[in-house]
């Protein structure tokens, strides 16, 4: 790269502003990290990694305005004081207010960061503001409770605030993870250091200055950048109360175990492998024609295909397994490779490309690394039905993105029921192992009892969808279901007021939305109060009772 390339550098964000602003430079700073986009491996922007003086300051600052007062008026005012409830709220609808006005800019840094189409990533930031207006609406709304202590007493139990949080968040949605994680953290009256990924930075920055330019206190919200070093300096600094991370489980492991040291809080979302069941059609397939099968199979392929490829399936959730019933597998696997011989690779910023790279040379090697491993240990049972294979083949004005990490969308198939397909699920790579990349496997199953075994082999548990038109089965095959997510009739979903973690120690612990989110960002202060005649002297009386 030319020393006089013009190119947007972060900065660390702490106390309210940048402490660097690189951003009209026309020469590099030295010490700078490029960013490169992952469809051409061409760096798009670059960052300052934060020292551990930087770390240093922003916890300072978070504690600072964490225990706040008022000089003037020597009222408890901090942030997190239960007088400034009405305050957040307002705040954090000032934040959706911001994040509303820029979505486009924000979606469009996201795009050239991390590779994902702009229509996914457009689609997904407008949906930003939900989480701040619900976490605003939740504290309007939300009630303190009185316990039942006793004659002549008054049991008062308050949420408060937990102190100083860190938020370590990864590179496939930058922002939406941000936000599910700070939205409910803000609310409670918590301060934040945040650490997003070193792979895609800047739209954190560019978020955390609009926090600023709708009101939020110098110090509630800081942001570092850098890699492992820094996340592990600010993990075992004493006074961070609580670690959220969301990741890779050997990370996730490592984290808890610094964590645990300090005696943190920790929430953690991590790994997945989430299974698509579907069952065949009601009454089974002899009583429809082949127009009737085509209209209830269309849309759960429609369904999968969105739930197995959005982001190229670089998802902690993304629908990996199709776990398809014997007496529709074979008409499955036709449409879905025709579905997927349909997906245009090419530019990000084009409005047309349906599927991305993913992020990164070391991610595209480990991916068809396991793809070959897979098919070779199994080669009379599993057939590679597209894909399989990096992509190299762009021309004209789309050449450049043969030097990023594209990897062709791949369907991979069990040929066939027989008494080995169980065996060859729970010891193949390629359905144990979180790829995270456009790869679908597909797994026939004869009975509802061996399509829940098969989705609940796997060390994960945070996602899984059920297509069926018996809403009854539904509901039973989801309560059997080792997920902490299970959508029945759609893949992805997502609502700041639904609850969002996994059920097996693969995938995490804790919850993200919802009130469980706002309850572990808090911690129960209970306030007794004697309303009798403080009259008694225990050391003196003879019949004075204790409790």
């Amino acid at each position: 790269m030319s020393p006089t390339t013009r190119l947007a550098i972060y900065s660390s964000f702490i106390n309210g502003k940048c402490i660097n602003d690189h951003d009209t430079k026309d020469t590099l700073p030295d010490n700078h990290t490029p960013v490169v986009s992952p469809a051409t491996n061409k760096a798009v922007l670059g960052f300052v990694p934060s020292t551990p003086q930087d770390v240093e300051n922003a916890i300072s600052a978070a504690t600072e305005a964490f225990h706040a007062t008022d000089d003037d008026t020597d009222d408890t005012a901090s942030w997190s004081h239960h007088s400034q409830t009405s305050n957040r709220a307002s705040i954090l609808l000032s934040i959706a207010n911001e994040l509303r006005q820029n979505t486009t800019r924000l979606a469009d840094l996201e795009v050239q960061q991390i590779g994902r189409p702009c229509k996914e990533m457009r689609f997904q930031l407008s949906r930003l503001p939900e989480w701040f207006e619900y976490y605003a609406s939740l504290l309007r709304v939300h009630e303190e409770s009185v316990k039942p202590f006793g004659p002549g007493y008054l049991n008062v139990t308050k949420r408060v605030a937990l102190g100083v949080v860190v938020q370590i968040t990864p590179f496939n949605h930058p922002l939406l993870i941000t936000v599910k994680k700070l939205a409910p953290a803000l609310a409670a009256g918590n301060t934040v250091v945040i650490k997003p990924s070193e792979l895609a930075p800047a739209s954190v920055i560019e978020f955390a200055k609009l926090c600023t330019k709708a009101g939020l206190p110098p110090g509630v919200l800081n942001v570092l950048l850098g890699g492992k070093e820094v996340g592990e300096c600010l993990i075992s600094d004493t006074r961070i109360v609580k670690v959220d991370f969301t990741g890779g489980p050997s990370a996730g492991k490592e984290i808890g175990r610094q964590a645990g040291a300090n005696l943190c809080y920790v929430t953690q979302e991590l790994g997945g492998k989430a299974p698509m069941i579907v069952m065949p059609p009601p009454g089974g397939t002899q009583l429809y024609t082949a127009e009737k099968l085509n209209e209830y199979l269309d849309p759960i392929v429609n369904g999968c295909a969105f739930g197995a490829f959005i982001a190229s399936g670089q998802t902690c959730i993304a629908g990996t397994r199709a776990i398809v019933h014997e007496s529709i597998y074979e008409i499955f696997k036709e449409k879905m490779v025709l579905k997927v011989k349909c997906f245009r690779m090419g530019h990000p910023e084009c409005t047309d490309t349906t599927i991305g790279p993913v992020i990164t040379s070391k991610q595209l090697s480990f991916m068809d690394t396991c793809v070959k491993e897979g098919l070779s240990s199994d080669l009379e049972s599993l057939e590679l039905l597209c894909g399989g294979k990096r992509y190299t083949a762009f021309q004209d004005e789309k050449e450049e993105l043969n030097h990023g990490n594209w990897y062709e969308p791949t369907i991979i198939a069990v040929k066939q029921k027989s008494a080995l397909t169980q065996e060859i699920h729970h010891n193949n790579i390629l359905f144990q192992t979180e790829l995270f990349g456009p790869i679908l496997l597909l797994v026939p199953f004869s009975t509802t009892k061996e399509a829940i075994t098969l989705a609940n082999d796997t060390p994960y548990g945070l996602g899984c969808s059920i297509w069926t038109h018996d809403l009854v089965e539904a509901h039973s095959m989801a309560d059997a279901v080792q997920s902490g997510i299970v959508w029945i009739n759609d893949h992805h979903k997502n609502h700041p007021s639904s609850p969002w973690g996994g059920l097996k120690k693969e995938s995490g612990v804790g919850r993200e939305n919802g009130l469980d989110a706002y309850y572990e960002y808090t911690q129960t202060k209970s306030i007794v109060v004697n309303c009798n005649k403080f009259d008694s002297d225990w050391f003196k009386d003879a019949d004075a009772r204790y409790n």
